[in-house]
This record gives structure tokens, C-alpha cells and sequence, in this order.
């Protein structure tokens, strides 16, 4: 059962990965038409929470989650997520997206340090490799696709967003007990979207869409982000927070293969390189077994 759940969490991470990847390539595209990075975000947020709760309304599932997680649960959508977004596309503003995706893949190493830190133990010797292999294999795709030339405001959000999705997969994977992923899933969208359209009061830009081809893209945004969120709650629940974030580690080879379909730019050498490292250590992760310490802690 637990060999079982730990291959069915992996492949749902890694299609969360795919979906994330899907957004980044669309949202940079969004960025280079000029509209601006809370309002893109507030937006993508609504129509994923929008989504999720027609899904689970169809499914009836409940629309709130479970009594002693409604709170968290809004805080890491509303000061979590939606501030890990922010970063992230807002660090492509001052470098370029290969150097802001290498940066943000330091988080599986935060997530790992914050377990230990938490009493979870330290991982074992196959997860540690995983680890290291999902690492290098992230740095050898983005770094390997072109300039990592980056200033230091884009350093700082960089880093920033990767501490503060190391922080959300550790906050869901304390939070969320009872209540269902979906369910869980759109009460972040929702929060988040909530927080990004307050933020809009105070941020200059350009605000809404203004071609149906932004509209479009927008639409795959928030569909992407609602898939990718159950699909991540889902096997967080199976995998834990550490080895969650070394399968989600195939976000930058899934951003680079859409990146050569969807914006023509070339597959390299490094891309096979680190995608066979990411791979590998994406498949031993969700084989792995958790060490003793921490499989009771693992909901």
C-alpha cells in the first residue's frame, strides 16, 4: 500500500510539475506584453479558484474546508502562495528567466534543512541522492539554456520565492489533515486571488488583459493552476514535503520542452543531460521510503 501510494504520489507531482511549467511559459509571455505581474496573478488565481469550485460543487465535495485548517489554509493562500508567485515573475522583471528558475530551484534543499530543523530526520542516503541529482539536474537545464544574467533586486526575488514555497509545502503538509485536496486547493486559489486584487489599489500597470489572445492565455493560466494545485496537495499527502519537492524538480525540463514547442527556442544538449539527472532523481524520490522518523509525521 505504502509502495503503491508513494509511485501514485510521484506521478502526481510530476503532473503538477507539467502544469506548472505550462504556466511559466505562458506567463512570461503575458510579462513581455506588458501587463503587470499582480494583476496577471490575481487573475490567474480567480479562474483557477472559480474552476476548482465547479468541480467540487459537480463532485459534491465541500466548498470549505475542514474545521481548524479554514484559517491556515487562507494564510498560505493569502501570505503564502500568492507572495511566492509574486516573487518568482517579478524577479523575470530584472534577469533572465533561466537565472530566476535556477535561483528558485534551491527550494527542495530549504525544505529538506526545514524538515530536519522540525525534528522530521534527516533523509536517507537514497533520498539524499535524489536529492542532489534533482538539484544538479535543475541547475544543468536552466543553466544550460542560455544567459543566467540576473541583477541583484532579481536575486533577492528569486531567492525570496524559493523560501516562500519551501514554507508553503512544509505549511500544507502541517495544515492539511481533514480536509480534501481539491477542496483545500481552491480555498488557496481563492485567498491568494483575494490578497493580489487588494494589492491592485496600491501597484501602478497595467491591470486587465486588453487582446483575447491575453484573455486566452490568462484562462490556460488558471486552468493549469488549478490542475497542478490538486494534483500537488494530492501527493503531498502521499509523499511529504521532501520528497514532493524533489519530484517537482521536473518543472524546469517541462518549462524547457514547452519552451522549444510553444516558443521555438532550441532543445540543448544540457536539456537531455539535466532532464535524464531530474528524472532519475524524481523516480527515486517516490520510491524511496521515508525514514522511520518521519512516516508516522506524513499524513
Amino acid at each position: 500500500m505504502r509502495d503503491r501510494d508513494s509511485i501514485v504520489g510521484g506521478g502526481l507531482v510530476a503532473l503538477a510539475s507539467l502544469q506548472f511549467g505550462i504556466v511559466v511559459v505562458v506567463g512570461t509571455q503575458l510579462l513581455r506584453g506588458g501587463l503587470s505581474v499582480p494583476a496577471m496573478l490575481a487573475i490567474r488565481f480567480a479562474i483557477a479558484a472559480s474552476i476548482l469550485a465547479a468541480v467540487a460543487r459537480a463532485r459534491r465535495e465541500p466548498l470549505i474546508p475542514a474545521p481548524g485548517e479554514r484559517f491556515w489554509l487562507a494564510l498560505l493562500g493569502l501570505a503564502g502562495y500568492s507572495i511566492e508567485a509574486t516573487l518568482f515573475f517579478a524577479g523575470i522583471r530584472f534577469g533572465t528567466a533561466t537565472a530566476v528558475t535556477l535561483l528558485f530551484f534551491t527550494y527542495p534543499v530549504l525544505v529538506t534543512l526545514a524538515s530536519m530543523a522540525l525534528g522530521k530526520g534527516a533523509p536517507g542516503r537514497l533520498v539524499a541522492g535524489a536529492l542532489t541529482a534533482a538539484v544538479a539536474g535543475a541547475a544543468i537545464v536552466v543553466a544550460g539554456g542560455g544567459s543566467v544574467a540576473i541583477r541583484p533586486a532579481g536575486i533577492a526575488f528569486a531567492l525570496g520565492s524559493a523560501v516562500m514555497f519551501a514554507a508553503y509545502l512544509i505549511g500544507v503538509d502541517h495544515a492539511m489533515r481533514d480536509t480534501r485536496p481539491l477542496t483545500a486547493s481552491a480555498w488557496v486559489a481563492a485567498w491568494a486571488s483575494i490578497g493580489l486584487f487588494a494589492s491592485l489599489t496600491f501597484m501602478p500597470g497595467r491591470h486587465w488583459p486588453d487582446a483575447n489572445v491575453e484573455w486566452v492565455r490568462v484562462l490556460i493560466m488558471g486552468a493549469g493552476t488549478g490542475g497542478a494545485f490538486v494534483c500537488l496537495m494530492a501527493g503531498l499527502r502521499m509523499l511529504g514535503p521532501v520528497r514532493t519537492s524533489i519530484v517537482a524538480a521536473l518543472e524546469p525540463l517541462s518549462s524547457a520542452v514547452l519552451a522549444t514547442i510553444v516558443l521555438n527556442e532550441p532543445l540543448r544538449i544540457y536539456t537531455a543531460i539535466g532532464g535524464a539527472l531530474i528524472l532519475a532523481g524524481a523516480t527515486a524520490a517516490s520510491l524511496a521510503r521515508p525514514a522511520p522518523v518521519s512516516e508516522a509525521e506524513i499524513p
